[in-house]
């Protein structure tokens, strides 16, 4: 079991206080941009995991390299159903949803 510093425990700490006064459509707002970051680090972590930079990795998957980067840093990008499966099928990996309890943070 890790440990946690007394940073990260005053961070945690911090987070909860700013999560408790959010309102419901900013806490609704605030998971839909974390998933989005999961996604992103999701990607990225995989695609080093097959050791491909974005290019090669749009060349595998006709996806723009300039679109994948987006995905990866989750900023103004909204990829379709369509775009995540041809991601998929090129770093060998399936698409799928899971509960978010099965996600550790």
């Amino acid at each position: 079991m890790a440990v946690m510093s007394r940073n990260q425990t005053r961070f945690e700490e911090h987070g909860r206080e700013i999560w408790e006064r959010l309102t419901p459509d900013e806490r609704e707002e605030a998971r839909f941009h974390r998933s989005e970051i999961r996604l992103g680090m999701s990607i990225n972590a995989l695609r080093h995991a097959r050791g491909l930079t974005q290019a090669q990795l749009a060349e595998l998957s006709g996806v723009p390299q300039g679109q994948i980067s987006r995905i990866e840093q989750a900023v103004g990008v909204n990829p379709t159903q369509k775009t995540l499966l041809k991601l998929a099928l090129a770093l060998d990996a399936d698409l799928c949803i899971v509960p978010r309890d099965a996600v550790s943070d």
